[in-house]
């Protein structure tokens, strides 16, 4: 059970003497003033051992000096051991947070004092390391902490099994460890100064953390941990910008567990890092190249969330430098852990309408609602058409509107002033699209795919689909995995065609930015001219150079509202990567692929049966796929949404699959 002390008129209870029984007659100085009264002259109240005494007042013995630092239980000890001026913040302070780190704010008084606790925070490294350096297991006797800082919460993360927890540690240098106790993790918050006994220690890929503790006390909250190491008051974050790979990865059993401070740039798209995690290669001011053994480390709906992309620049405001064997991964978990600037800038990539008083408008960055203040100002629309009100779902905005017609041309302006989340302006050369008045969207189903087109420096697949219900194709959107995974956002955002029911459509990634899209006939650009087209088909281009990962993935199409028309999960014959059990769930709930679970339980990688054994199979392409290669596609006419609907055989692209 976690114990709390608290004084009246102090914003944080203070002082628990390890120890204490019940005869004590404190448990820290104040209870000696108040029980007392004033200490003599050049004399103060210190609780030793649960015994009130007079010690001499000092002059300038601070911790830190020849004389006493770190060597004896004052009441001074140890407090220089973070980098500070031992007198940083002690006059008018309003908390602790304006306090030196082993002070505390009496509120009566507006001013910093001298917690009292008398184990040095030198002592308490000493405890800490002691635990780290323990054999995995069952500690018997345990060990003790006392007086350790909360420097970070671990939260559950979707998707991950990694147990949550706290970080703690004494001083700015570390060391670190990271405590998985579910209880204790109850009991405490960031800037607590807590202390517990570790009853049992392990080790999980490099990263030592404390299992099991008891005796969980709060000594005082609210201290200034966050903050930088070199602030005034100072903080336990350490700026490692600086630092090179000898320091950060080398050696990483020296800073492991450790909050820091840290900015970069981003050098690489994200890439798995453990479930529910998406990991970046960073350079920083001392590790000049992209590494993947020296990431930051999100939660995959963090990364969703910012929209994290290569070229960004970043700031990690205070995280742990989380581990994996010999893998560095400084950490954020909250969007107000990391800062990002200087990301490209967004660019306006579509408009179309979802209803006759709706449109929706795509971009290649999530849009921040806050700089939309006047909507009526900054999305100037023809034709007389007016905006009342606006919504945002991160790279889409949508408008509502007057009243359109029908199929009638108009356009719509972004002004400058609508921003991304990391402050960037869109793209004033693309700033105007166009989009005709609302007509009911064509349903479509996926077909065929080859996944494997190309080279791995160029692929060039293919994804074909059938038009079962007719309609315009403005707004649909062809994914990988989901609408929003990834950094660059769709595989494709279709044109505006009208299309018939029984039309074929295939769309091609990784083209040229001049490939001739047809949006008038399905022989609008003929064969006989562009090698790589279909006359029996619309022929409709990818965005970008996005193509397909020839890994475990989902394929699907959704219509401009969010409502998907058709997912199919694919897998080989490689481990899916962490995330797709993730995306499987998602369409299994949205009713599109069968069996709904796992027998009773979610689909994961290692359920029976797993995510993947419920899947089709598009293993056995050929790397270097064209369009007389095996691809896979479509064997029956009745759509059952299970994996036997699919099969590997001999294309039949524009065609009819049977």
């Amino acid at each position: 059970m976690q114990k709390r002390f608290w004084l009246p008129a102090i914003v944080t209870a203070v002082m628990v003497t390890m120890g204490t029984g019940c005869g004590d007659e404190c448990v820290d100085q104040f209870d000696c003033r108040s029980d007392n009264g004033q200490p003599a002259e050049g004399k103060q109240w210190t609780c030793n051992s649960g015994t009130c005494e007079q010690r001499d007042i000092t002059q300038g013995s601070d911790a830190g000096t020849e004389e006493d630092a770190g060597t004896e239980p004052e009441p001074d000890a140890g407090e220089g051991d973070a980098g500070t001026d031992p007198d940083a913040g002690t006059e008018g302070c309003t908390s602790n947070a304006t306090c030196a780190l082993t002070e505390t704010c009496n509120t009566t008084t507006s001013a910093c004092e001298d917690s009292g606790f008398v184990t040095p925070v030198a002592t308490t490294s000493t405890q800490i390391q002691a635990v780290r350096d323990a054999a995995d297991g069952e500690l018997d006797p345990a060990l003790p902490i006392e007086g350790a800082f909360v420097t970070f919460i671990k939260p559950a993360v979707t998707g991950s099994i990694e147990p949550p927890g706290f970080f703690v540690q004494a001083e700015a240098q570390g060391p670190a460890l990271f405590v998985s106790d579910e209880d204790a993790l109850g009991d405490v918050a960031v800037g607590d100064r807590v202390s517990f006994s570790v009853s049992s220690k392990a080790t999980t890929d490099g990263l030592r953390s404390a299992v099991t503790v008891t005796g969980t006390t709060v000594i005082s909250q609210g201290h200034p941990v966050q903050s930088q190491s070199t602030a005034t008051p100072a903080g336990l974050a350490v700026n490692r910008s600086a630092d090179t790979s000898a320091t950060l990865v080398d050696g990483l059993d020296s800073v492991d567990s450790e909050l820091t401070y840290l900015t970069g740039t981003i050098a690489a798209g994200s890439s798995g890092i453990g479930a529910g995690y998406s990991g970046f290669q960073i350079t920083t001011e001392g590790v000049t190249a992209g590494a993947a053994n020296f990431r930051l480390r999100v939660p995959a709906t963090l990364a969703t969330e910012l929209d994290i992309t290569q070229g960004c620049t970043f700031t990690l405001n205070a995280g742990p430098i989380w581990r994996f064997a010999a893998n560095a991964q400084p950490s954020a978990f909250t969007a107000s852990d990391l800062t990002l600037s200087n990301c490209a800038a967004p660019t306006f990539a579509s408009a179309s309408a979802t209803s006759l008083t709706e449109v929706v408008l795509n971009f290649s960055r999530s849009i921040s609602a806050a700089s939309i203040t006047n909507a009526q100002e900054q999305f100037t629309l023809t034709e007389g058409l007016t905006v009342s009100a606006f919504r945002v779902e991160g790279k889409q905005v949508f408008l509502t509107t007057s009243e359109q017609a029908p199929g009638t041309s108009y356009s719509v302006t972004v002004a400058n002033t609508v921003t991304d989340l990391a402050g960037g302006s869109v793209a004033s050369e693309a700033s105007t699209q166009t989009f005709r008045g609302y007509r009911a969207p064509a349903v479509l189903q996926l077909t065929e795919v080859q996944p494997n087109g190309g080279t791995g420096a160029n692929p060039k697949d293919l994804v074909e689909l059938k038009v079962l219900t007719a309609g315009t194709t403005s707004g649909l959107i062809l994914a990988q995995d989901s609408a929003t995974a990834g950094n660059n956002g769709p595989l494709a955002n279709f044109p505006d065609v009208d299309v018939a029911a029984g039309d074929i459509i295939v769309v091609h990634l990784n083209v040229a930015q001049d490939f001739p899209v047809e949006t008038l006939a399905k022989d609008e650009h003929p064969q006989s001219a562009n090698s790589t087209h279909f006359d029996t088909a619309w022929d409709f281009k990818g965005n970008g150079a996005n193509a397909i990962t020839y890994s475990s993935r989902i394929i699907l199409v959704q219509d401009a509202t969010g409502n998907i028309q058709d997912a199919v999960p694919f897998r080989t014959t490689s481990t899916p990567p962490g995330a797709f059990p993730g995306y499987l769930q998602a369409i299994q709930a949205a009713g599109h692929w069968l069996p709904a679970d796992c027998e009773g339980a979610p689909c994961t990688n290692t359920s029976t049966p797993s995510a993947g054994d419920v899947s089709a199979v598009w293993a056995g392409i050929p790397s270097g796929a064209d369009t007389t290669s095996n691809s896979v596609r479509r064997i029956s006419t009745d759509d059952t949404n299970t994996l036997t609907d699919w099969a590997v055989g001999a294309p039949s692209w524009g065609m009819p699959n049977l």
